[in-house]
């Protein structure tokens, strides 16, 4: 029988070291930074926020230049494993992007993640690669937290920190070194919703509030194969099929199957209900335990006069699985 740490636990171990890249520990600048963006302006659950600008539509860039954000906003359902659900908000500012769409995934579980394939009803086989981090210098440290802002349910905040004294990021955590306002909460995540975009700019750009363009996708229910069986058994030599509640036009299907080593097959599908993984791809994983996850995601692409963000909000659903050949 394998023994293995249920995600919740693993992100509640990697975020209480601190550690995004490597054994170092950050620079825990979080509990200073992050109690200035927490208390500038906001208003609580109402949705406004009066220390940045709202002129900002997030429609255009009137230069096409200045910094390229991302930001992922992550419900991971309950599982086979794990009883409650986790929430994940994550970011960082470069000078030219990353290389990756799902920071939350590289902050939160220390899972290296290449993009998912762009075209749709796509399959791609990638064998573990190092995230490539690059020159400190072109990652930017603007203000001290992104925030997300529904009208009901709440906030939820990004804060900043540094990760080997030298990247800056943005996460929402319960660490030790984060304040308790930083500390995400699931029951702020609504599905299918408008979340106001609260980007503080510091010496980057002006601070911006950006109304009307983040939504979440709608909850995701997969029906097969059944996720909610602990160590479900997968044929490497047989084509899986995946099943799920369609949800046409609401974003795009993602989805992820990786064996002890890292090894991954990467799916990019259409919100149709509907597809399989050929066996083909299935034989480059090794056998032994390995992981599932199937997302309802909806990228979006916004401009703001500072520069350009990736917001990716994303219902994923985990899986435990015994891949045999």
């Amino acid at each position: 029988m394998t023994v293995r740490l249920g995600r919740p636990l693993s992100i509640a171990l990697t975020l209480t070291l601190a550690a995004c890249r490597g054994d170092d520990e950050g620079s825990g600048d979080a509990s200073e930074a992050s109690g200035d963006a927490s208390t500038s302006g906001s208003t609580g659950t109402t949705g406004a926020d009066t220390s940045a600008s709202a002129s900002a539509t997030g429609t255009t860039d009137p230069t096409g230049e200045g910094v390229r954000a991302h930001l992922d906003f992550t419900f991971i359902a309950p599982d086979a494993i794990d009883p409650d659900p986790v929430l994940g908000l994550a970011g960082a500012y470069h000078q030219t992007g990353l290389a990756t769409d799902d920071i939350f995934a590289l902050q939160g579980l220390q899972l290296e993640l290449p993009p998912p394939p762009a075209a749709v009803d796509t399959v791609e086989e990638h064998a573990p690669t190092p995230f490539e981090w690059g020159d400190a210098a072109a990652w930017v440290s603007a203000g001290t937290a992104i925030k997300l802002v529904h009208a009901e349910a709440g906030e939820v905040l990004a804060c900043r920190y540094q990760a080997d004294d030298a990247y800056p990021l943005y996460l929402a955590s319960a660490a030790a070194g984060f304040p308790a306002e930083c500390a995400p909460d699931p029951a702020r995540w609504q599905p299918d919703a408008d979340y106001r975009l609260v980007l503080y700019g510091g010496d980057a750009f002006a601070d911006r509030v950006i109304d009307g363009r983040v939504t979440t996708p709608p909850a995701l229910t997969v029906s097969a194969p059944d996720l909610g069986v602990y160590d479900l058994s997968v044929d490497t030599k047989a084509d899986l099929a995946f099943t799920w509640e369609a949800s046409e036009g609401a974003g795009r299907i993602i989805i992820q199957i990786w064996d002890h080593y890292d090894q991954l097959v990467s799916v990019h599908a259409a919100d149709d209900g509907a597809f399989t993984v050929p066996a083909a791809n299935l034989a480059a994983l090794s056998a032994g335990p390995g992981f599932i996850t199937v997302a309802r995601e909806r990228p979006l692409d916004i401009a703001f006069e500072g520069g350009t963000i990736r917001v990716v909000t994303r219902y994923q659903v985990w899986g435990y699985i015994d891949l045999v050949e």
